[in-house]
């Protein structure tokens, strides 16, 4: 069972996963959260880029706005899985012990970070 997020580090990354069929549902549930919160949005990957094992866009918050984002996200998500993430520095434990799911649970690509 994916574990939930939780409100405990200064800074998040929610990486919303989708695919040619849901590109425009990704794109529009990350423009309304931008729009609605203290967010910041990044570029819609159609690719698999980093540790991410499907398409994705990433978008970044602070624990201030965790409380009002992540049930948004969840009400909004529409069946969109999303890796919520602490975004401390160190990127092998952001997406490991720091890593949270809204929606099915996905294996990331941790060799890159063990590499580095």
């Amino acid at each position: 069972m994916p574990r939930r997020p939780v409100n405990v580090h200064p800074a998040y990354h929610a990486h919303v996963y989708f695919d040619a069929p849901t590109v425009e549902q990704a794109r529009a549930l990350v423009s309304d959260a931008w729009h609605k919160f203290y967010v910041s949005a990044g570029r819609l990957h159609q690719k698999e880029v980093g540790p991410h094992p499907r398409w994705s866009c990433q978008i970044g918050f602070d624990a201030a706005e965790f409380d009002k984002v992540i049930p948004w996200l969840e009400a909004n998500r529409n069946g969109l899985d999303i890796l919520v993430h602490g975004d401390t520095g160190d990127d092998l434990k952001d997406h490991t012990d720091y890593a949270y799911w809204l929606g099915q649970e996905w294996p990331l690509k941790l060799e890159i970070f063990r590499r580095a």
